[in-house]
């Protein structure tokens, strides 16, 4: 190895690539300009720039000093992969290569030669596999993993010949992952373009399993770098914290960009295409009220088991009062058991299982968290013998009070360490059964869910991410129904208590999933229905009890702090926002202003991207309104990753810290049955090695999610005779860059929260 002074200097210009290189694009230029002659609308002069940088980042990956590094720090070889498999490949691909390449060799060549075996049927069959998209994951996947095995890794060090296979490998694997994604003319896709966002995604979990074995590896994985890492003042551990860095952040973001495109460019075309179609074909004529009887829809109520279940009103009580049994346990514990909050059920199942579970459960099945919630069990007791007799103020039938409750919680939890005290957070329960329990018995319907509650809110705004909403089966039943017992309620149930009218009713926002309403329904005509998520976010329609959700400053304020919020919660357990409190309280000489201040500075510049982004290019306050309505519901998404990503992060390490506190409660209680308590399970989690990739993969498709709707949103506004013309594309990010410029700023940070050590609230060791 040459002396790292010399290294920088380690330009190979007279090589054998270097000459390859530019007889390559002496041919690929001169076939480009016999087709721009032909058809310069398709051969237009960016396929040549594309294909040009393509052979340049190739180029400086084998012929710049990044190829001398390489020998010497673990970043330097992976910036060169990084070239070789994510920058140079799509590049070549975009120049869509094939016909320049062709046509500019000589004539002979390509009509005597390279045509026959190009036009031999085994060679094109050979060719549709290894292009096949199966075959491209794989070669990715495969490739990446099995080269960065430290056995093979050392080998491609120690001897030059293998580094050079190494090369080609990581080249010929970039290119046949990055053909069905670039699709390079004339080629076609077996598969439809819909799908490659989730080769995309799928592949990016791949890559960043193996950046976070590297991130997280106690020691250096790959011995050749302990004794060359240091010459360049960095520790091998350190170098190769760096390169997975490399190969996890600039990485994710090249997966990221095309999956946005292509779907972007997917949903476009699919508009075209039926505005096309609607604008020269007739109406069918058939009523539009029968249109969930023409597709197939799943019920979960239609299940043999769960859905008698789910359907019976009796069972559902039932549930709910097993919920409240468990609450007044973890009360009684939280008053009585033991202070340290890691030994209480009190403090280890509410902080840490409850939220995390009804978080994943949110996500993937809807409200049922406020489905089962215990608080509904003593106020359906207690109404058999009191009547509520007054109805919620008008003035404060608004979200605006629900939203300053919520803010005051997420200030309160950091500022008074609620998550510590198993004390105070029993009596935060006992005085929510007790204000729940009173508002509903003066009020009428479900007035605390709806107007008050800040667990409902935050419940019901993490549902829309959900595949399952409650919904009518066929809507002509509905609009024939003159008794609207859904709404009114009989003899079988209440029914709705937030005054949802299920014919005009949109999403989960403001749905509890109580499923009074099925079974009030005389019709069976309610069931819990598959759906799109986030798809009720992106309508502007009228929609029952709410209005045009847009247009609700309330709501719309609500989610946005819910949205702030998440990313707040998640700074505030960091290690770099702890040690920046504990400077600040010695500074002010109180923890209590320190923390406040902390924490309003956090959700201030969470915030700011969305404040900056709703102000530029706004002309009016309607303007401003209407633009910060529409950038909280496309962020939205990206917020509901973030709550499940941070949530789901310490369920899963503190999964095993829920049986010893309750071990240790029985005893209290002279009940050995469960055994002794073993602490062990509650202190010095290990994280596993899977869980920050999912969290990455979470964040990438609420990132994505996001920057669809923000797309969506941004195409919409432009004029009908624009959308279908050449540049759309160009026209839609133009006109939506600020709003997604926002979300890749969340993004960025949720990514920061993600790689900082995390405070394991909870547990002995926190």
């Amino acid at each position: 190895m040459n002396a790292p002074a010399t290294i920088w200097s380690a330009w190979i210009f007279l090589a054998p690539f270097t000459f390859v290189a530019c007889a390559i694009l002496i041919v690929y230029w001169r076939g480009w300009r016999r087709l721009h002659r032909a058809m310069p609308a398709r051969w237009g002069w960016r396929r040549g720039i594309f294909f040009s940088a393509g052979v340049i980042a190739l180029w400086i990956a084998l012929q710049s000093p990044i190829d001398e590094l390489a020998s010497w720090l673990l970043a330097a070889h992976m910036t060169q992969h990084f070239l070789l498999t994510m920058i140079a490949p799509p590049l070549l691909l975009l120049g869509w290569p094939m016909p320049p390449l062709m046509a500019g060799v000589p004539r002979w060549l390509s009509r005597d030669m390279l045509g026959p075996i190009l036009g031999w049927s085994h060679a094109q069959n050979v060719g549709m596999r290894l292009t096949h998209p199966v075959t491209g994951w794989l070669a990715m996947v495969l490739l990446t993993w099995g080269w960065h095995l430290p056995v093979t890794y050392q080998l491609a060090l120690e001897v030059p010949a293998w580094h050079v296979v190494e090369h080609m490998c990581f080249l010929w694997g970039g290119l046949l992952f990055w053909w069905s994604v670039v699709a390079p003319y004339p080629w076609r896709s077996p598969w439809p373009r819909i799908v490659m966002p989730l080769y995309l995604l799928s592949a990016d979990v791949a890559n960043t399993i193996v950046a976070a074995i590297l991130a997280f590896s106690p020691g250096a994985i790959y011995p050749w770098y302990e004794s060359t890492a240091p010459i360049f003042g960095v520790s091998a551990l350190t170098d190769q914290q760096e390169a997975a860095a490399i190969m996890w952040v600039p990485g994710q973001l090249v997966y990221l960009i095309p999956a946005v495109v292509i779907l972007f460019s997917a949903l476009s075309s699919t508009r075209s295409q039926r505005a096309q179609q609607f604008k020269s074909i007739a109406l069918p004529q058939f009523s539009i009220s029968n249109r969930r009887a023409k597709r197939q829809i799943f019920d979960v109520l239609a299940l043999p088991v769960i859905g008698v279940v789910l359907k019976s009103a009796r069972v559902r009580g039932g549930i709910r009062w097993v919920m409240l049994i468990g609450a007044l346990a973890i009360i009684v514990d939280g008053l009585v058991g033991p202070r340290e909050a890691s030994t209480n059920i009190a403090g280890t199942w509410t902080w840490t299982h409850w939220r995390g579970f009804a978080a994943i459960t949110l996500v993937a099945g809807g409200n049922l968290a406020c489905m089962t919630c215990p608080l509904i069990a003593p106020r359906t007791f207690l109404r058999r013998f009191i009547t509520p007799r007054f109805r919620w103020p008008r003035a404060l039938s608004t979200k605006w009070l629900a939203a300053v409750l919520i803010m005051a919680w997420l200030l309160s939890y950091e500022i008074w360490s609620l998550w510590d005290s198993s004390f105070a957070t029993a009596w935060i329960i006992a005085g929510y059964f007790v204000a729940v329990t009173v508002v509903d018995l003066l009020f009428e319907g479900a007035t605390f869910c709806k107007w008050l509650c800040p667990i409902g809110q935050y419940q019901m705004a993490l549902s829309v991410a959900s595949p399952l909403e409650v919904g009518m089966r066929l809507t002509d039943v509905c609009s024939n129904c003159q008794t609207q017992d859904c709404l009114r309620g009989n003899a079988a149930a209440p029914g709705c208590g937030t005054g949802l009218f299920m014919p005009k009713k949109v999403g989960n926002l403001d749905c509890t999933f109580c499923l009074d309403c099925v079974s009030a329904c005389p019709h069976d005509n309610i069931g819990l229905l598959t759906r799109v998520p986030f798809v009720d976010i992106t309508q502007d329609r009228w929609r029952s009890s709410i209005g045009v959700l847009a247009k609700r400053m309330d709501f719309m304020v609500l989610l946005a702090v819910i949205a702030v919020g998440g990313f707040a919660n998640a700074i505030a357990m960091t290690e770099p926002a702890l040690a920046f409190v504990q400077d600040c309280s010695e500074w002010m000489g109180g923890n209590f202003l320190a923390v406040m201040c902390v924490v309003l500075a956090s959700i201030i510049a969470i915030a700011l991207p969305m404040v900056v982004a709703s102000l530029i290019g706004s002309t009016s306050r309607a303007d401003i309104r209407l633009r910060f309505s529409h950038m909280t519901l496309s962020l939205l998404p990206l917020s509901i990753a973030m709550w499940l990503a941070h949530l789901g992060f310490h369920f899963v390490t503190g999964f095993r810290s829920a049986l010893p506190p309750l071990q240790r409660a029985a005893q209290d209680l002279g009940v050995n049955g469960l055994g002794s308590p073993q602490w062990s399970e509650n202190c010095c989690s290990i994280m596993p090695a899977w869980l920050v990739p999912a969290q990455f993969m979470i964040l990438g498709a609420g990132l994505l999610v996001s920057l669809s709707l923000m797309w969506s949103r941004a195409e919409r506004s432009i004029e009908p005779d624009i959308r279908t013309s050449l540049p759309t594309m160009f026209a839609v990010a133009r006109r939506g860059f600020i709003g997604m410029l926002a979300s890749l700023c969340w993004w960025a940070i949720g990514v920061w929260i993600v790689l900082q050590p995390m405070q394991m609230r909870g547990l002995l060791n926190s």
